[in-house]
This record gives structure tokens, C-alpha cells and sequence, in this order.
């Protein structure tokens, strides 16, 4: 496979997955605003919320006051946001395109569908947003399952899910990070601190599998379900163990081995996940912790490029040459 092809699909994937995290995110917090009377913390609310998506300085520079408004237009539908819920629809679109060979080709007439309804709505006013969002999540579902139901399980498939699960695992640390320093000192007795934790776990699409699990919402459960609870399709431990398997199956290493810097760096980080615990965590804080983990999930997606996607790369090591090497 071309090194181009793998990088678009692998960024078609990340770029659909990003732009579900943050209609869910924006969906999931403007249902938060209108049942909870937040008064003069509405501002610190909405910036938290921003801040999830890594761009609350750019924010901050467009817009001079944090509202629901602005904070939606901000995620949603703002052009000049490059992780808005639009640019990323525009990018899995021109990513999809010129891999439409490789796709089954009702994935390719899912996402220009959204893309085309998304078009004429960055002038819409805020009031139809829930609409919009609505048919965003729905299209990464549907998408979803064509590919899981028609997409070939050769380097292809591989490519897609390696992209998914990385992005997932990005935005599900982004997601506990901010909301988790935001709500860690509030009151328990607050009869806002459920709602807001439950606004959490419906970000990441969990609240009902968290109930399963938990029962009763606190903030460190909260935590430990995201982050480490390997049988969650959500959480930061699922996702990289399901990116380490997509990564060695495309030249068949067997678990628990590598042949490049990637395979290494990348089952390692799972590895440490798997073998994790909340406590762990809360030693050094969780913002330290996730700080860290965010660092080296860049450092990750830095060594698939160098070994996978830039010109000149080469192919990945031949497995037949390999000294395997227990992790």
C-alpha cells in the first residue's frame, strides 16, 4: 500500500472520530446548560468545555465572551477552528475521496452526505445545532458499521482502526483532564456534582455501561472507568490495546513483540495501561499522569509517521528478519 493511502485513512478515521467526540461533547453540555441554572459560572463552565478540545487560547481570541452561543458556534460550526465539528467533517470528506477505491462505497456517501447538510448550516444560527450534532454522531455510528460489515480485513482495515482508537484514547484523556480539575474540589453534597459528572460519561458515550459497573457516580470511579477499565470500547486502556493489535496486524507480529520504533513505543503504552491502577494515577495527580500519557501518545503518532507515512520511509520491516523482543 502507497504511504499516502495508509495516511488517509488512517486521518479519515481520526478526523470522524474527532468530529463525534465533539458534537457529543457540545450535544452532551448544552443539555447540561439548559438543566442546570449556572449562573455567573457559566463562563468557567463553557471554557472548560472549549478546553477539552485543546484550543481555549484560540478561543479566547475570537470571541470575547464565554457563552453557550459563541462556545458552540466555537466547536461546531466555526471556520476558522480547525477542530471545529465542520472542519473536521471536511477533512474526513477530502480524505475519504482520494481513498474511495479502497472504501466501500457507501462509506463515501455517508460522510459527503454530512458534509454537503454541514455545508450551508456555518451560516445557520445556533438554534438548529441539535440537529446538526444529532446527524453527526448518527453518521460516525452508521459509518462504523459499514466498515465493520464491508471493509476488507487487509492493510486497509488495519490503517482505519489504528486511526480510530489512537484519536478515541486522545479524547477520552482530553475529556477526564479538563473535566476532572474542573470537578474534583466541588461538593459532593451539591446537587449539581452528579449531573456534572453524568455529563462526563455521556461525552464518552459510558453514562449507561458505567451504571452497569459502578451504581452510584463519583469522580474517582468516573476516572478509573475511562482511563483503565479495559472493557470499556471508550476507555484510554481499551483503546490502545485495540491500536496496538491494529498496528501489529498489519505485517502479523505476534502480541507481545516489535519490529520497529512504532510497535515498540506503542506496546509499551498499552502495556503500561494494562498493568495500571487508579491509585497509581492519583499518586502523582491525574493531571500530571494524563500530561504525561497525552505526551507520549504524540510521541507515538511521530514514530507511525516517521516508519509508515513519510516519503522515503520504506516499507516496514520484513517480520522474517526480526529478533523478537518481550516486552
Amino acid at each position: 500500500m502507497l504511504s499516502r493511502t495508509a495516511n488517509a485513512l488512517t486521518w479519515m478515521a481520526r478526523y470522524v472520530e474527532r468530529a463525534e467526540a465533539a458534537a457529543r461533547l457540545a450535544d452532551v453540555n448544552l443539555a447540561l446548560s439548559l438543566d442546570m441554572d449556572q449562573g455567573g459560572q457559566q463562563g468557567r463552565a463553557w471554557d472548560a468545555v472549549v478546553a477539552t478540545t485543546g484550543d481555549l487560547e484560540a478561543f479566547k481570541e475570537r470571541y470575547q465572551d464565554s457563552t453557550r452561543e459563541s462556545a458552540l458556534r466555537f466547536l461546531v460550526l466555526d471556520a476558522e477552528n480547525p477542530n471545529s465539528v465542520a472542519n473536521c467533517v471536511r477533512n474526513a470528506r477530502e480524505n475519504t475521496r482520494t481513498v474511495r477505491e479502497r472504501l466501500p462505497g457507501e462509506a463515501w456517501e455517508l460522510i459527503n452526505s454530512l458534509y454537503l447538510r454541514l455545508g450551508p448550516a456555518e451560516s445557520a444560527q445556533a438554534g438548529h445545532l441539535e440537529e446538526l450534532l444529532e446527524a453527526v454522531k448518527a453518521t460516525a455510528s452508521q459509518l462504523s458499521g459499514v466498515l465493520a460489515a464491508s471493509l476488507l480485513r487487509d492493510e486497509g482495515w488495519h490503517f482505519v482502526q489504528l486511526g480510530r482508537f489512537l484519536e478515541r484514547a486522545d479524547q477520552t484523556t482530553r475529556l477526564v483532564d479538563v473535566q476532572h480539575a474542573l470537578l474534583e474540589h466541588d461538593d459532593a453534597a451539591d446537587p449539581g456534582h452528579e449531573l456534572r459528572w453524568e455529563a462526563v460519561l455521556k461525552s464518552a458515550s459510558g453514562l449507561t455501561m458505567y451504571r452497569r459497573r459502578h451504581g452510584v457516580t463519583d469522580g474517582r470511579r468516573v476516572a478509573q472507568f475511562l482511563l483503565l477499565d479495559a472493557g470499556f470500547p471508550r476507555s484510554a486502556a481499551f483503546c490502545l490495546n485495540a491500536a496496538d493489535a491494529a498496528l501489529r496486524g498489519l505485517v502479523g507480529t505476534p502480541e507481545g513483540h516489535f519490529i520497529n520504533p512504532a510497535e515498540k513505543s506503542l506496546g509499551k503504552l498499552a502495556a503500561q495501561l494494562r498493568y495500571t491502577e487508579l491509585e497509581d494515577v492519583l499518586r502523582d495527580g491525574i493531571h500530571l499522569w494524563l500530561d504525561r500519557l497525552q505526551l507520549e501518545l504524540i510521541a507515538v503518532g511521530e514514530r507511525i509517521e516517521a516508519v509508515y507515512f513519510e516519503p522515503g520511509a520504506g516499507p516496514a520491516p520484513d517480520p522474517t528478519f526480526e529478533q523478537p523482543q518481550q516486552q
